[in-house]
């Protein structure tokens, strides 16, 4: 329940499902910034009116922060398309908490009558006094706008601010204000259509009361309340994508079509021996950092330096341990804090990772790891570096943008290790004995021979499945990115093809 108050979109499905599964409905959640994405499944597909109001009060219950949207989608098992779809803003949830057709969404999603867990009944007046006015003043506060200024000022500050923050590249403050924009926006125009409503019904009270003087005048407790909103079922794609904005995980020709065409340069790069001694320096780094890494995991100091030299003290440091750790301590919680749970699994496995290579891991095999990272980090850093292209990490990294030149680099790197593990057991290529500095008794490879035992197979046999292993990986990771994001073509072509 914590975990959905804070809003995990993991949570907040597996609530949802503990309570609509008996219905034969199953929900699933994905959480993009400020707008959480809910499908609900079922056959046949969930009725919308009740979903709709189902959902609008268990939100309402647990009032996740920095939430500002809802998108709805309902389902048939088995359909490519959706049956319906809404999207709702989180100011409204306050403003029609008095929906008409909620007490038919209690008896119709409720499982065998029994009280509903997660959404119990509304309070529209605490809601309408309380939630309504949080939002909106921190909106308001959000667009730097003093509370009560007109629309026409909100539209003239968010584009204004929008093109700053565009020209400046911040698209990490592009969320905020969007959300903000889209909130102040529903509010006012809420507000305009229930004054004219207001005013419309004064007037023909007061016109029919003109007529019928015999009809008493309306008392000061009859209430105004604009109809119900009306909603539209209309398919359409899945929701939470944006192939308008480049940069944007959600962006379907981005992690279609650029990511493989990163990847198709790489491979030219190795391809032309000029392009190759340029750049040969990005190898170096990831080489570098390979045993850096195996380092700073085990509690040591390590020093990676561009001229294919890492040096490192091999006694362990409290000081670097805990150093490590609070990186992945603030890792963890600005994933926490941005509903991303990509960066919060990272931070949690390696710092399991951390303890045991520095508390249990012996020292003669820290030795062989740092003889191994180097070419291994030139294999599996790069890999990770590949893969992580599909997933955002906190918006301080500015990740949506450097993903692109860093994909390029680690796959220039990558793709050299693979095709030279490729060529060793077929002799086209010998293995990297020796040093970048020309030393041919005290490289890497030497020491996992001289020091470790290992055989020429081991290495060969080793390098060659781990790079294999993470080709195995970035093509799984590209092919499930693919499917999700173009589920509905990939499930029509399936019905199509297959018997």
């Amino acid at each position: 329940m914590e975990q959905a108050k804070d809003g995990d979109a993991g949570a907040i499905a597996a609530l949802l499902n503990s309570s609509l599964s008996p219905k034969g409905i199953t929900v699933r959640a994905e959480r993009e910034s400020y707008s959480l994405c809910l499908w609900f499944t079922g056959s046949p597909a969930p009725p919308q009116a009740a979903t709709v109001a189902y959902v609008r009060r268990a939100i309402e219950r647990l009032q996740p922060p920095n939430l500002g949207i809802l998108q709805l989608y309902g389902e048939q098992t088995g359909f490519a398309q959706p049956a319906w779809s809404e999207e709702i803003s989180l100011l409204s949830l306050a403003s029609d908490a008095a929906v008409e057709h909620e007490p038919y969404a209690r008896e119709a999603l409720a499982p065998n009558g029994e009280a509903d867990p997660v959404a119990p009944a509304f309070e529209p007046s605490v809601l309408a006094n309380s939630s309504t006015a949080v939002v909106v003043v921190r909106a308001y506060e959000e667009m730097g706008l003093p509370l009560g200024d007109s629309l026409a000022q909100v539209e003239a500050v968010y584009f204004k601010r929008r093109a700053e923050l565009l020209r400046k590249g911040d698209r990490a403050a592009l969320e905020p204000l969007k959300w903000a924009f889209g909130t102040l926006k529903t509010h006012l125009e809420q507000r305009a259509t229930t004054e004219t409503t207001a005013t419309s019904a004064a007037y023909t009270s007061s016109h029919s009361t003109s007529l019928r003087p015999d009809l008493p005048s309306p008392g000061v407790n009859s209430t105004l309340r604009s109809p119900p909103r009306q909603t539209k079922s209309r398919p359409g794609p899945p929701p939470c994508v944006d192939d308008t904005d480049v940069l944007s995980f959600q962006n379907r020709y981005s992690n279609g079509l650029v990511f493989p065409v990163l990847l198709l340069l790489g491979m030219l790069m190795n391809a032309m021996p000029i392009v190759n001694a340029l750049f040969y320096g990005i190898k170096i780094w990831l080489h570098e950092f390979g045993h850096a890494t195996v380092a700073w995991l085990s509690g040591r100091q390590a020093l990676p330096l561009p001229i294919g030299w890492t040096s490192y003290n091999p006694q362990r440091s409290l000081f670097v341990y805990l150093g490590i750790l609070t990186l992945l301590g603030l890792l963890f919680w600005a994933g926490r804090r941005e509903g991303q749970r990509w960066p919060m699994g990272l931070a949690a496995g390696l710092a399991v990772v951390q303890f045991y290579m520095t508390w249990l891991l012996p020292a003669k095999s820290f030795d062989m790891l740092m003889a191994f990272g180097g070419i291994g980090g030139e294999i599996y850093l790069a890999a990770l570096l590949m893969v992580s292209f599909y997933f955002p990490l906190p918006n301080y990294f500015r990740w949506d943008f450097y993903r692109f030149p860093v994909v390029l680099g680690a796959a220039f790197c990558f793709w050299g290790q693979l095709w030279l593990w490729q060529q060793i057991p077929r002799g086209k290529a010998s293995i990297p004995f020796g040093s970048l500095w020309g030393e041919t008794e005290h490289g890497d490879m030497n020491q996992l021979a001289n020091l470790h035992g290992w055989t020429p197979g081991d290495i060969i046999g080793t390098y060659s499945a781990i790079a294999h292993l993470c080709l195995f990986a970035i093509i799984a990771v590209y092919g499930y990115t693919l499917f999700r994001q173009h589920r509905e073509t990939f499930m029509a072509l399936g019905r199509q093809w297959l018997p």
